[in-house]
């Protein structure tokens, strides 16, 4: 009786790289169809880092995006552009807020993994982004301006990327509405944003 060998597969690869497992080779392996391989890619994180959308006030609101950046280019992958298409169309966020800056303390609990991430330095620093080192974070942003009158509880928005050599990723994000009313003491978030719009 004869065994049939199996050969370690490239997307095995990814995920062992992914789970901290440093793998020299991982271009080498097979099955790696052009469909499959992405340079880098982008998600939207779940569960405990829910993305929300903060409705404080009519000229009040706050952007909160859990996300997941990650590339398997060997050399890794530098962003050099990105942006938010908002909800609503022509409304001019300014992302140079953090989460502490405009999240309810009482909130904060549920992010504190993501609090200290490496996030914006990837995103505006131009930060190498390497392979098998997934960065998590938050994208946190304000805008003063106002939004239509709408019931849903959750509303979409997408994020673009590019990357240093022209690869773009386009990821659809979902956003529940909050509407903290006197749960939030503040009249407006604690930094000036000078960043971008």
């Amino acid at each position: 009786m004869t065994h049939k060998i199996f050969a370690a597969s490239y997307q095995r690869g990814v995920e062992l790289m992914a789970a901290g497992c440093p793998i020299d080779y991982l271009d080498a392996l097979a099955d790696r169809s052009a469909p499959k391989r992405r340079p880098f890619r982008a998600e939207q994180l779940a569960g405990y880092a829910e993305s929300r959308v903060y409705l404080f006030g009519p000229l009040q609101t706050g952007y909160l995006i859990g996300l997941r950046l990650g590339t398997d280019r060997p050399s890794g992958t530098v962003i050099t552009d990105w942006s938010v298409e908002p909800p609503w169309p022509a409304h001019a966020i300014c992302w140079d807020y953090e989460a502490r800056d405009f999240i309810p303390k009482r909130d904060l609990g549920g992010y504190r993994e993501l609090l200290d991430s490496r996030l914006m330095g990837v995103l505006n620093d131009r930060r190498v982004l390497r392979r098998g080192n997934p960065v998590d974070g938050l994208l946190c942003g304000y805008s003063h301006q106002p939004v239509p009158e709408f019931g849903d509880r959750m509303v979409s928005a997408k994020l673009i990327l590019v990357d240093d050599i022209g690869n773009r990723v386009a990821v659809g994000i979902s956003l529940a509405v909050v509407r903290p009313a006197a749960a939030w003491s503040n009249t407006r978030p604690t930094r000036a944003g000078l960043g971008r719009l």
